[in-house]
């Protein structure tokens, strides 16, 4: 069985109660058809890029969960027959894409990651902010000096354009 990842927007003019229907009624299908859920991440109502269905505004869940391939059409029936999903997608993940996400498991609230820190590594977090100070510095250094070097290319340009006209003249 594989690893996959689906996203899908409900419609946020939904009360709470049928968002949460919906949600888990996902959650019953993908367990129902042989999979089995890790992880269900309710990111709330966000703002739409561009209007779907008329709508700006939608209302995100993240599901990881393992399932057998043939699960996958099913599940994306379903999505396209609710007229309440504005939008779906769902990704194997890759062995990288899980190697990522197995080392960005942090803690969610601040206060537990200022526990598992050890107190030394604010000195460390110092030198990797300067770092990348010092990496930002010298690449906007090499515009500038890219800059530089397409004007003095414009201007000798120009000059040899006026050069140019000068000598027809003479002849």
């Amino acid at each position: 069985m594989d690893k996959y990842e689906t996203i899908f927007i409900i419609d946020s003019l939904l009360k709470t109660e049928e968002i949460q229907s919906i949600v888990s009624k996902y959650e019953r299908f993908i367990s129902a058809n042989g999979g089995q859920i890790e992880t269900v991440e309710e990111w709330g109502k966000k703002r739409l890029a561009y209007e779907i269905k008329k709508r700006q505004y939608g209302y995100y869940v993240l599901v990881r969960f393992t399932g057998p391939a043939t699960m996958i059409k099913q599940l994306d029936r379903e999505f396209r027959l609710n007229e309440s999903i504005l939008r779906h997608l769902t990704l194997k993940m890759t062995k990288l894409g899980q190697k990522t996400l197995e080392k960005k498991s942090l803690p969610k609230t601040p206060r537990e990651s200022e526990k598992t820190q050890p107190p030394a590594s604010k000195s460390s977090e110092e030198k990797e902010v300067k770092e990348v100070k010092e990496e930002v510095k010298e690449e906007v250094k090499e515009e500038k000096e890219k800059e530089k070097v397409k004007e003095d290319v414009k201007e000798e340009e120009k000059e040899t354009a006026k050069a140019e006209p000068d000598k027809e003249t003479e002849s």
